[in-house]
């Protein structure tokens, strides 16, 4: 069975006409392939992880639909949904197959977002953009994007959408003030870590600095014609916590990440690198029904995946 399953990847589908993109560059959905590598740096070989993800996006933001694949295909790829479970005038409710939790978002005076009971202050520029284009235009995308920095407890449900799909800049115009996060504490029942996070940037608008303490700090540290480089510390709930660099490649906008890992429980420390070595995108008019299709029409070949 598995084998038949690579065999029908692998040697191509006749797909009808009507599901390409017409002459009139009309087209209704995106099909979006992403390619990452995580190495695990171990004291004797390195581990390599490769971590395939391709997204299937509606113009209209209805549902949008992720699926993860291993590199020989020879499993079933898991598969991620996200949509409106319903709305009012100032709030949406997302839903994700793979979470037993919803994820609410308020958009409240004084340029707030309630995201779950963490707070954000944005400025009036990036909450009237989100306003529009997350409660109005459904769009999950712009969600994961404006949480990218994963301070939530939430993060892990938007974690397949948190990835370069689209290649999109920061734009300066749009900042986050402040936020006032609570994670909920797992060992307990009611009870919950605290943070408060404050955002720096310079007088042009581009972010210099995040800063919350001991749960997460980010620091601008150079920029040079090809990349970007910051230094990130991250503590998730006193349980673990990491101390990575990142560099963001200015061309591409591809990220690749160096660091260490700590478990707090067992004082493990384990070495990694992450980073994105591929981008493939095509827009099509019909919603493909089946992943072979997806394949098909993003022109993927075995190498792609491995």
């Amino acid at each position: 069975m598995k084998k038949t399953l690579v065999l029908i990847i692998l040697s191509g589908l006749i797909l009808s006409f009507c599901i390409l993109k017409p002459a009139n560059n009309r087209s209704d959905y995106s099909l979006v392939f992403v390619k990452e590598i995580y190495i695990d740096r171990g004291n004797n070989e390195d581990e390599k992880d490769i971590r395939n993800s391709i997204g299937i996006f509606p113009k209209n933001n209805d549902t949008i639909t992720v699926y993860q694949l291993n590199p020989d295909l020879t499993e079933k790829a898991q598969k991620f949904s996200y949509w409106v479970k319903n709305k009012n005038n100032n709030s949406i409710v997302f839903k994700c197959t793979e979470s037993e939790e919803s994820i609410t978002v308020v958009f409240d005076k004084n340029n707030t977002v309630i995201v779950e009971n963490d707070v954000y202050t944005l400025n009036n520029e990036y909450h009237k953009f989100l306003k529009q284009k997350i409660l109005l235009e459904n769009s999950v995308l712009d969600l994961a994007y404006f949480l990218k920095d994963g301070y939530g407890d939430y993060s892990q449900s938007l974690e397949p959408l948190n990835k370069n799909w689209r290649n999109q800049k920061e734009n300066n115009t749009h900042r986050i003030i402040s936020a006032k996060i609570k994670n909920k504490n797992f060992q307990t029942d009611n009870q919950f870590f605290n943070y408060s996070i404050h955002y720096m940037y310079d007088n042009k608008g581009k972010l210099l600095s995040i800063l919350g303490g001991n749960r997460y700090n980010k620091k601008f540290l150079l920029e040079n014609k090809h990349f970007t480089k910051w230094a990130i510390e991250n503590v998730v709930n006193e349980r673990s916590n990491s101390e990575s660099i990142s560099f963001i490649n200015k061309k591409t906008l591809f990220d690749s990440i160096s660091g260490s890992w700590t478990q707090n429980s067992t004082g493990r420390t384990s070495y990694f690198l992450k980073y994105q070595s591929e981008l493939k995108h095509v827009d099509v008019t019909k919603r493909p029904n089946q992943l072979e299709e997806i394949i098909q029409l993003l022109n993927l070949k075995k190498e792609d995946f491995e």
